[in-house]
């Protein structure tokens, strides 16, 4: 039996002289031998029934060998008390040693403190176990260190499910972000689909009377020039005559009516309303290439094609902003989804001409190799610090005022580009000298 009084206490623990006069007073010396027996058996007994493992340590050593283990740290550590006693309890460490806990106990080793750890520790036959170890200081009369004193308990059960249910927690918040974009993506997606229905519509009901209006506007123009030609063919026959009266008279109804005004303008406002036509059927042709309902589906499509119709569509909106050149010339038609893509190019385009301040400017510019088509959307508007970068493709983020936008734009981008074309689309910003969206995509996805 060692000749120590411990109390398992996180605060230090005093070794106090034995006394016998102290221990027993006044009563006669075989008493008193008697009581300190008894009183040892009892620390001893209660050493060996707790359940926590016990370990004392001879901190007066430089290695700090173990100098006792209780009953609970043998069968916790499947070591027995001959082969643990007068070493390091550092056999109780793996290979990952890394842990932050040692570094704390060393700290507590260095400076005589208290600490309390979890760590990972490995049993003899190599199964390891979550140590929650409390290491406490022990200190005789005078204040000097002595020994420590650790008390381990067997946690693993309630740290792995700790971090088990951590990990699903995790994979819960995960899914329901994902469920979130999802949500998101399928709302925008029928927005989208409904949207494209409209402008299917609307370019259907608009094609029909501009077809009839252009057919009607060559029969008119037709009939402009035989009138015209019966006009002078009859202003001829009238001069031929030789009645002054007949020739005055017709004189003087022509330039009532104006009739050579009418007959230089009217073909000239005829031709400004062909080519007026002309403009609202390519406006129409681009809804319906910007909708592309047919097309939903991959197909071989001119990206060429795609952007300008885009540009169509975003009309007065973004060149009321901008001066856009576009760089897209050779271009090579390429499988993809028209439909998705041109979502990509008008959110690009738009986001160009909301952040566009004076003078904005937006570089629409396409290069291609063997592999790849690379489209870059350069603008010299105000720029995105790098914390905005880092968050702009993230479902829901806007630097746009409240109410102004949803946060999906570019979100939604992202996907088609990442998970619909297998390409990959970057930012690259910097403040107060404009931004660059770079799509990659893949020609033979």
């Amino acid at each position: 039996m060692l000749p120590l009084i411990i109390t398992l206490s996180i605060r230090p623990l005093i070794l106090l002289p034995f006394s016998l006069e102290n221990l027993v007073m006044n009563k006669p010396k075989s008493h008193a031998f008697d009581l300190i027996r008894d009183e040892l058996a009892l620390h001893d007994a209660a050493m060996e029934s707790t359940s926590c493992g016990i370990s004392i340590s001879d901190a007066r050593r430089s290695d700090m060998p173990l100098i006792y283990v209780n009953r609970a740290f043998c069968e916790m550590s499947g070591y027995l008390e001959e082969e643990v006693v007068g070493k390091n309890c550092r056999f109780l460490q793996g290979k990952d040693r890394d842990q932050e806990a040692r570094y704390i106990i060393r700290e507590a080793l260095t400076s005589g403190s208290h600490c309390q750890v979890l760590l990972k520790n490995y049993r003899k036959d190599g199964a390891f176990f979550w140590n929650e170890l409390i290491i406490s200081p022990i200190r005789n009369q005078e204040g000097e260190l002595t020994h420590f004193v650790g008390v381990q308990n067997d946690v693993t059960d309630r740290e792995e499910a700790r971090r088990e249910t951590a990990v699903k927690q995790i994979e819960l918040e995960e899914t329901l972000i994902m469920l979130r974009e999802t949500q998101a993506m399928l709302i925008h997606s029928e927005k989208m689909n409904a949207l494209g229905q409209m402008v299917a519509g609307v370019a259907h009901e608009i094609n029909n009377p501009v077809a009839f209006i252009a057919s009607n506007m060559h029969a008119l123009k037709q009939m402009t020039n035989d009138l015209k030609g019966a006009y002078e063919q009859l202003n001829a026959a009238v001069t031929i005559s030789g009645n002054e009266d007949l020739i005055a008279t017709a004189k003087k109804l022509s330039k009532k009516a104006d009739v050579d005004y009418i007959s230089e303008d009217l073909p000239d406002l005829i031709d400004s309303s062909v080519d007026g036509l002309k403009r609202v059927k390519g406006i129409v042709a681009s809804l319906r290439n910007f909708s592309r309902l047919d097309e939903a589906d991959e197909k071989v499509t001119s990206i060429k094609e795609c952007i300008e119709s885009t540009l169509e569509i975003a009309g007065a909106a973004a060149k009321s902003q901008l001066t856009i050149d576009c760089q897209l010339n050779d271009l090579s038609p390429i499988k993809c989804k028209p439909s998705e893509l041109n979502q990509v190019f008008l959110n690009l385009i738009m986001n160009a001409a909301q952040a566009a301040t004076k003078d904005g400017h937006l570089e629409i510019k396409g290069t291609e190799n063997k592999d790849v088509m690379t489209l870059a959307f350069t603008d010299n508007g105000p720029g995105m610090d790098e914390a905005t970068q880092k968050k702009i493709f993230n479902p829901f983020f806007t630097t746009k005022p409240v109410g102004e936008g949803t946060g999906l734009g570019l979100s939604i981008a992202y996907k088609i580009i990442t998970d619909g074309h297998k390409g990959k689309i970057t930012v690259d910003s910097e403040v107060g000298k404009g931004t660059t969206f770079t799509i990659i995509l893949p020609k033979n996805n």
